[in-house]
């Protein structure tokens, strides 16, 4: 990530070094960092053996057996894959995490910035920041016979969030159903009395789309089940609410799944249900909790953690010559997984191999292509795809609390519709134009994230990932314009519309920030195009037609490897950490029904 001094000077991202701030309240129940130990890879015969290594996070079992279990490599350590990396190793597998970067978590982790190290530092959740859908994470300690509690500590925020308007008013996200008909009344008589008829229906549509769309897997277009209980109230909004004001309320949540609401399918266009009725939370010091409690799950469990361990390639090989029949029920696979390289030429084999990274990136960068020519179609295919947007974000070490902001809070345009558009080029930040972007400060419920007296506020400012920008400026024939003027004109854009809306002169009052840009995103998650929600959550990209496509239509599908499976945003169910963990649980099930239990006798017993 590039770092960005008081004076905005950058420094170069090869020599950023940020540690992570621990709360400084007690912690009880915060998980204990893994103990590290660095150990030296197997160097391959090119390499004569260099001094490269590896760091391997060392589980507190006893040395695992040889040969009897089963063997799970799970490419990646974000959300996804710590949490197949517990449960495979709780049914019995013998797993190892390969992480390319220093730590795991991906996306999901807490960064300290400022001028001051240590205690005295600011901490920010530099990806996931709302934690929704609460019961799903603790489904993911449940599984492997845990309790969330004993992990983490989980406190509901409230209000849920703020919106502060383009006409500068602002409304709050109420969860007491009477004050928030009051509220509404007060914008838009009859609101009120609307607004409970849409909870209702808006709650039981996006329970009954979790259970069609989210919790079971697709395999055939006849799974793509009718969307009429869903689909329209993403459309009808305009029923409910007349005051565009309302609409946007409503409906910016869009911007969780990278879509606008004139293309986001009911399932992820309600998910101001579950704000309202599950409610928003927070785990007490920051999303890093999420990500140490993921960590020791796995390393509880007995899976193996290696750090600086990139993947080069998922390694195959054609199923048994004589008959090239797959042993998996109903597969069409011709080829089956047989382990990894890694960048430094260790090879490791492998039953199962779980891949986390984005899922186009899987296909284009660590599927041999001339081996497996259908790995290279798959890849062009996903190519042109539909992804979300990317982001700029900005982290603002602030010298002042800025009293008007809760802790989630989101600044919406009055151009209701056009704020939709993301910005491509510089002139889309220039002024009067208003834009749509969240804002985090968790010093209005975590007064530990930040010195006394002083906030840490992050910025997620929607931006056109890099295809689409490419794209766009072409079709406009200007140039793609530099990173950093993007960066400039954002920030400026931000400080424009804080000043807008009575906030005071927010630039006066940083100390220091830091920034992530859209190829930063790219570079250090793999994630393609810098696309930070992945594959768009559009009709044509949900269910059996989301990667796998299995929709029985053998042109359409993509194709298989026995013993390969995916997990993460841009596979099936979607974006976001609930619904990753949801699929984690789907992947997981397919494992077992497919390959068994990880004890070989037991597996072949099935």
């Amino acid at each position: 990530m590039s770092v960005f001094s008081a004076s905005r000077a950058i420094a170069p991202s090869a020599t950023a070094t940020f540690a992570v701030d621990a709360p400084r309240a007690t912690r009880r129940r915060a998980p204990p960092r893994s103990t590290r130990r660095v150990v030296a890879p197997r160097a391959s015969a090119a390499e004569g053996g260099g001094d490269a290594t590896t760091t391997t996070t060392t589980p507190p079992e006893p040395p695992r057996g040889s040969g009897d279990r089963q063997k799970a490599i799970v490419v990646g350590g974000g959300v996804g894959g710590l949490g197949m990396a517990s449960r495979l190793a709780h049914a019995g597998y013998d797993v190892t995490i390969l992480e390319k970067n220093p730590d795991v978590g991906g996306r999901c982790r807490s960064e300290s910035f400022g001028p001051a190290d240590g205690p005295d530092g600011f901490r920010f959740d530099t990806g996931p920041s709302l934690m929704l859908l609460p019961d799903r994470y603790r489904e993911q300690f449940t599984a492997v016979g845990k309790k969330l509690e004993d992990y983490m500590d989980i406190t509901r925020v409230d209000p849920a969030y703020r919106a502060h308007f383009g006409d500068h008013t602002t409304l709050d996200l109420l969860y007491d159903t009477e004050k928030m008909r009051k509220q509404l009344d007060d914008v838009e008589f009859g609101a009120g009395g609307r607004y409970i008829d849409w909870l209702g229906r808006a709650r039981a549509s996006l329970d009954y789309g979790v259970a069609a769309f989210i919790e079971r897997d697709a395999n055939s277009i006849l799974d793509f089940v009718d969307l009429s209980r869903v689909g329209p109230l993403a459309l009808a909004m305009a029923k409910y609410f007349k005051d565009e004001r309302l609409r946007a309320l409503f409906s910016y949540q869009e911007l969780y799944v990278g879509l606008s609401p004139y293309n986001a399918p009911g399932v992820f266009s309600l998910l101001a249900a579950t704000e309202l009725t599950d409610g928003v939370w927070y785990p007490t010091g920051g999303f890093d909790q999420v990500r140490g409690s993921l960590q020791k799950l796995a390393d509880e469990e007995g899976a193996e953690t290696r750090v600086n361990a990139g993947v080069a390639a998922i390694l195959t090989e054609p199923l048994d010559a004589s008959t090239r029949a797959s042993e998996v029920p109903g597969s069409k696979a011709t080829r089956r997984v047989v382990g990894v390289r890694l960048e430094n030429g260790e090879t490791i084999d492998a039953d199962v191999v779980v891949a986390n990274p984005d899922l186009p990136c899987v296909w284009e960068q660590l599927i041999d292509h001339e081996e497996f020519p259908e790995a290279k179609r798959e890849a062009e295919r996903w190519e042109d795809a539909e992804y979300s947007c990317s982001v700029i974000e900005f982290n603002f070490c602030l010298d002042v609390v800025i009293p008007d902001l809760l802790h989630h809070n989101v600044f919406l345009s009055g151009d209701y519709k056009g704020s939709w558009e993301r910005p491509c080029c510089v002139d889309d930040f220039a002024a009067p134009r208003q834009h749509n972007f969240y804002c985090h400060n968790p010093v209005y419920t975590d007064k530990t994230c930040a010195p006394e007296g002083k906030s840490s506020v992050m910025i997620l400012f929607p931006v056109a990932n890099m295809n689409e920008q490419a794209k766009m400026c072409k079709k406009r024939g200007i140039p793609v314009p530099e990173e950093a003027d993007m960066v400039n004109a954002a920030r400026e854009a931000i400080f424009r519309r804080f000043k807008e809306a009575g906030h005071g002169d927010l630039a006066a009052h940083v100390e220091h920030e830091s920034v992530t840009t859209p190829s930063e995103w790219k570079q250090k998650f793999n994630i393609k195009h810098g696309a930070v929600f992945g594959l768009s959550h559009g009709l044509t990209q949900l269910a059996a037609f989301r990667p796998p496509v299995r929709t029985g239509i053998a042109p359409l599908d993509s194709p298989e490897c026995d013993g390969l499976h995916f997990v993460g945003a841009s596979t099936r169910p979607g974006n976001g950490v609930p619904l990753v963990l949801m699929g984690v649980k789907v992947v997981y099930d397919a494992i077992i029904a497919q390959h068994g239990v990880g004890a070989k006798a037991k597996a072949k017993a099935m």
